[in-house]
């Protein structure tokens, strides 16, 4: 077995490529491994779960949706501002796509805050019931 000073540079080159390779190919395998794991447990259609291991809490909820409107609203200011200022204004294409995009996110977003209010009623409700 050589030694690595032994080695040309053109030697060199190739053990550090196919190492580098290696470690790719490597760390693919245990990325499938663990994301198979987590495709088990979550369809990739699956909405984001916004709120997951977070505590319930009905103050920080409204400010939630309050941040959520302003951000869209940022986010449309941008869009328009980008594609007033890109000099192209008949190809709407990149902005059709980036008001698709917030509006998506701003949908899914509304749905788990939606879910969330429903949790606290709901533990409202039940706290109530429990009380004498």
């Amino acid at each position: 077995m050589k030694r690595l000073e032994d080695l040309s540079i053109g030697q060199r080159i190739i053990l550090a490529i196919a190492i580098v390779v290696a470690t790719f190919f490597v760390l693919l395998a245990l990325t499938r491994l663990f994301g198979a794991a987590d495709a088990q447990q979550r369809n990739p259609t699956d909405p984001p779960l916004l709120y997951e291991g977070l505590q319930l809490d009905p103050i920080l909820l409204a400010l939630d949706k309050r941040a959520l409107d302003e951000a869209y609203h940022d986010q449309l200011l941008k869009l328009f501002g980008v594609w007033l200022s890109s000099g192209s204004v008949d190809d709407a294409r990149n902005f059709r796509n980036g008001l698709r995009n917030a509006r998506r996110g701003y949908f899914l977003a509304r749905e788990a805050i939606t879910a969330r209010e429903k949790q606290i009623i709901d533990l409202d409700r039940q706290q109530q019931g429990q009380r004498p």
